[in-house]
């Protein structure tokens, strides 16, 4: 499992589609301080993806997005904007709703919820 699995499971368990941030408050969700680049760079809470970005695939993974960082201030928004819940019952809730999962999104949640790359997830459908 990443090191941020723990920022996914928070983010999905929210109620809400906005969190206000302090980066106190994310290293308490976590478990761990965060790493001092991202106290100083803004590539650090960047929506990015791929290979040395743990923690971004963390909150996209659960469909969110940072917003409005401020690291003077050291506060971030993040924002729900859709994508895949990465608890167990969130994305069971999520495939029991009428639209259901797509395999793609299916393969990312069960991707982030066992800490493993997509690649490594296979669906059979049987039937």
């Amino acid at each position: 499992m990443s090191k941020y699995t723990q920022l996914s499971f928070h983010l999905a368990s929210l109620g809400d589609s906005v969190w206000h941030a302090t980066f106190d408050d994310v290293s308490q969700v976590l478990g761990f301080p965060l790493p001092s680049s991202a106290y100083a760079y803004p590539a650090w809470w960047a929506n990015q993806s791929g290979p040395g970005h743990t923690q971004s695939t963390a909150w996209q993974s659960a469909g969110w997005k940072t917003t409005d960082l401020n690291l003077k201030g050291r506060t971030v928004t993040f924002v729900y904007d859709g994508g895949v819940p990465t608890s167990k019952e969130s994305v069971e809730e999520r495939a029991c709703q009428s639209k259901g999962l797509t395999i793609a999104e299916a393969k990312v949640g069960l991707a982030t919820y066992f800490g493993v790359s997509e690649d490594q997830i296979e669906i059979t459908i049987c039937g």
